[in-house]
């Protein structure tokens, strides 16, 4: 079998299987389990660590989506509607949700895909090939999306506004953080960080990897950082250019102004979609200018 057919088909297998698992599993609706087919198969037909990197993120944040989820949704309403809560035992991401977090990283595995002639052939980060700027972009996209969301479900007790952090605001405030939170969120760049190492060690040719072992500790450890800096960056976009607000006759934080909600932060300028595709583009833009310059 042609060795380019043969990676088409092992990529259009990997992620159909994970898409109907996800799917089944209730992590996404029908809409988003096929718009996350679509972008992991073009993730994973360019390079198959970026797949092992994408099959890290969706796993946790399906973790991060089913924890607490029955504490979660008492106390907030994103759509700003009436919901019976008993019945909503699971948060299934649709196809906004799913661009929002991986288009990004996608574009930057086309930009990947193109420099290495649609080969598929899987790089490491260095200083030899013109496809390690699409590389950075893809990881740390992937790194400040997984750090945001553990870093959003594991806050404890009522956090601070970053923009005011001597000022406590109800769980679900946009902007809200707090050190349990932050600790979370550097796991999670973590967590990409490593399953990056570990991809690039089953899939990246031996001769590949010469020279790569400090690169790639010095990875590890900018992933984690970034993962940090990913989540205060949605933190800030969230806390000043999306609306929080409490509806008292609820008793739950929402993100839409009403004539029972009374305002805690932010304008209504940008949804919680909008901010993660937006947190994760700079987190990325960020990167890719220091990276470089510091790990060479």
């Amino acid at each position: 079998m042609d060795l380019s057919l043969f990676k088409l088909l092992r990529s259009f297998l990997l992620v159909l299987f994970l898409a109907i698992f996800e799917y089944k599993r209730g992590s996404f609706t029908l809409s988003g389990a096929i718009t996350g087919f679509i972008l992991c198969f073009i993730i994973t037909y360019s390079n198959i660590v970026f797949q092992f990197v994408m099959f890290t993120l969706v796993i946790s944040s399906s973790f991060a989506t089913r924890y607490k989820s029955d504490f979660k949704q008492s106390k907030i309403n994103e759509d700003d509607r009436q919901v019976d809560y008993k019945k909503y035992k699971k948060i299934a991401r649709d196809h906004i949700q799913v661009l929002c977090n991986g288009a990004i990283a996608c574009i930057y595995a086309c930009g990947y895909c193109w420099k290495t002639n649609y080969s598929g052939l899987s790089l490491p980060i260095d200083n030899k090939h013109e496809s390690t700027i699409y590389s950075i972009g893809f990881l740390f996209t992937i790194a400040c999306c997984c750090a945001s969301e553990l870093g959003t479900v594991f806050a404890k007790g009522n956090p601070r506004l970053l923009t005011n952090p001597f000022r406590t605001v109800p769980t679900g405030t946009n902007g809200g953080i707090s050190s349990a939170g932050c600790l979370a969120s550097l796991f999670g760049g973590f967590l990409i960080g490593i399953s990056y190492i570990i991809g690039n060690a089953v899939f990246c040719r031996s001769d590949y990897l010469i020279n790569t072992s400090m690169i790639n500790i010095q990875l590890i450890f900018y992933c984690t950082l970034f993962g940090l800096l990913g989540s205060l960056i949605d933190s800030l976009l969230g806390a000043a250019l999306q609306f929080s607000g409490y509806d008292r006759e609820r008793n739950v934080t929402v993100q839409k102004p009403g004539p029972s909600v009374e305002r805690i932060s932010g304008y209504n300028i940008l949804s919680n979609n909008q901010v993660n595709l937006l947190s994760s583009f700079l987190t990325s833009i960020l990167a890719i200018w220091i990276i470089p310059r510091i790990i060479y």
